[in-house]
């Protein structure tokens, strides 16, 4: 159970939307299960020159209610332009079992090998990274560890939320239904400020530290 809470959570994709210039960016965030503080995920992003995402790293390792030390690392690499993704390469050790995958775009579809075994996506897919503010106006998205295909729907309203500083922020509320339940936040500026949704019958929440 705890090894699923950790999947769940790092796999809400680890992408941001593009800045000017070549910079790194370390954000943090709380973890919170079914109301309780579960721990803490750090993000290492780094950009490109041109402003786009080029290598996103997170690193976790916890204990969750009392049960054993799990971890799980993944080390993402995305290439964008012009707003499509190129190439994406991912590999993730979720507790010893490894997920090693590449896309690169064709002229028509998504060429995908994952542990050596190829297939192809359709280019309409879109990574299901909350990070990207694009992923609201998509209703076909892909895994980020297994490239399984998720057919969404999405509902957005305006809502206001509390951040962990105790700060209120007027945000954008968009609940993703179907084969992927989730709902994230985006503040004014379009950038992701919390995420949550549920597993196993329990509440997964991410809170960014602003």
């Amino acid at each position: 159970m705890a090894t699923r809470f950790l999947i769940t959570i790092l796999l809400i994709g680890f992408a941001a939307a593009a800045y000017a210039g070549a910079r790194n960016e370390n954000r943090f965030g709380s973890i919170y299960i079914d109301g309780k503080k579960g721990g803490q995920i750090h993000y290492t992003i780094e950009y490109g020159e041109t402003g786009d995402v080029e290598t996103l790293r997170t690193r976790v390792s916890r204990s969750i209610l009392g049960i054993k030390v799990f971890n799980f690392e993944q080390s993402l690499h995305e290439e964008w332009r012009r707003g499509e993704l190129q190439q994406f390469r991912a590999r993730t050790d979720d507790s010893g079992e490894i997920f090693d995958g590449s896309l690169s775009r064709g002229s028509e579809v998504y060429r995908v090998s994952l542990n050596g075994k190829p297939f192809e996506l359709p280019q309409k897919a879109f990574p299901a990274s909350v990070w990207h503010y694009g992923i609201v106006n998509r209703t076909l998205l892909f895994d980020l560890k297994t490239f399984k295909l998720l057919h969404v729907k999405i509902a957005r309203k305006d809502e206001t939320i509390a951040l962990p500083n105790r700060k209120k922020v007027a945000a954008e509320r968009f609940d993703f239904s179907g084969d992927w339940s989730a709902t994230a936040w985006f503040d004014r500026k379009r950038e992701l400020v919390q995420f949550r949704y549920v597993v196993d019958g329990h509440t997964v929440e991410v809170r960014l530290d602003q």
